[in-house]
């Protein structure tokens, strides 16, 4: 080998670790690039329905986005605050629940001779011995230690809430100049790319951006499947209180996967506490998960297979790893960031490097 190509070699291997280096050390920025295209391509969703009806692409441009931001906000004034006001009233009947426990606890005791050796009694209200001044400050002194233990961790989580609040809002940001000037992106890419084949570059991008909204639609027909069963189920024939809120609850925590699923767990027990008889909790959770069984593992995996084709086993190895480097965000994103290395893998390296665009590969 001559020293001219193995000094080629070696600089080009060179860069090829910088250039991953420098794809790691900013694999933050990435993701919140790419939850930008997704959010502009779902943007534009509405925007193409209403250009179809004869409407220009600037005010309808406009009239997506108006749309976008007032569903979202709407949603969110909506949902948060009747959660907020089922923990309120939780707390508040806190002393209440807790009196009735006391006593069907004290009943339970009193009428079952056989627990009374192995269960302490209820100690009747004059048999308490007064609380003195020591015991006073020493309480006081723990209830100080343990709010000074854990303020650092409030923090933290408010640290951690204003963050996500922040980048939503700089993807929301960036999302918009990507709907305005969405060529202006490509063409800057294409300068990157040989003139022999840009042709072949749009087509990827096409088939990239085609992936996106498949992937949008099937995410849709699952949010909708999902709110439909749990309000059908737990609101019109369950009662529960609060049911549509549940529901559009349950809608937006399936673009979390698999944790999104019990998620929804924590404004049914809210409500169901707060609202009803607690016991009825046994029956909400188990018909909610019962939904979720039948949304998740029947109705929508047809609907992604047939969308995506994108193995379950390989996405759930995936989403760990991709979980593992870029956090909670990745898992979100987890869907269409696979979504896309397969369809780029394909198009690139099978279809023009191993001209396999032809060829049907079998195992016999």
């Amino acid at each position: 080998m001559a020293f001219s190509e193995y000094l080629k070699r070696v600089l080009a291997t060179a860069l090829l670790l910088v250039l991953m280096y420098a794809l790691w050390s900013t694999r933050s920025i990435l993701v919140l690039a790419f939850a930008s295209v997704v959010i502009a391509i779902a943007i534009a969703q509405p925007m193409h329905f209403l250009q179809k009806k004869g409407l220009k692409r600037g005010p309808a441009l406009a009239l997506a986005i108006l749309f976008s931001f007032t569903l979202i906000s709407l949603l969110s004034l909506w949902i948060i605050p009747t959660l907020g006001k089922g923990v309120a009233d939780l707390v508040k009947d806190v002393p209440a629940a807790a009196e009735s426990a006391k006593n069907a606890y004290e009943q339970f005791w009193n009428s079952t001779p056989a627990v009374q050796s192995i269960l302490p009694g209820i100690p009747e209200e004059n048999a308490k011995e007064p609380i003195d001044a020591e015991s006073l400050r020493n309480m006081f002194n723990w209830l100080v230690k343990s709010g000074m233990a854990i303020a650092p961790d409030l923090l933290g989580g408010i640290g951690l809430i204003a963050g996500i609040l922040v980048n939503l809002g700089l993807v929301l940001f960036i999302s918009i100049f990507f709907l305005l000037e969405p060529q202006s992106y490509i063409i800057a890419v294409l300068y990157l790319v040989p003139a022999r084949n840009h042709k072949r570059a749009k087509e990827i991008f096409s088939t990239l951006g085609s992936t996106l909204t498949k992937w949008l639609h099937a995410q849709l027909f699952s949010v909708t499947v999902i709110v439909l069963l749990v309000y059908i189920l737990l609101g019109i024939i369950l009662k529960m209180p609060n049911a549509m809120v549940v529901a559009l609850f349950a809608g937006f925590a399936t673009f979390i996967p698999n944790i999104g699923a019990v998620l929804p767990i924590i404004p049914i027990s809210i409500f169901t506490l707060a609202y009803t008889e607690p016991s009825k909790i046994l029956i909400y959770i188990p018909v909610y998960l019962f939904c979720q069984f039948l949304e998740s593992n029947i109705i929508t995996p047809q609907v992604v297979k047939a969308q995506l084709n994108i193995p379950a086993g390989f996405l759930m190895l995936f989403q760990l790893l991709i979980t593992m480097a870029l956090g909670a965000l990745g898992l979100v994103l987890a869907v269409p960031i696979l979504a896309c290395l397969i369809v780029f893998v394909r198009e690139v390296y099978s279809y023009d490097v191993l001209n396999l665009r032809n060829v049907k590969v079998h195992l016999e």
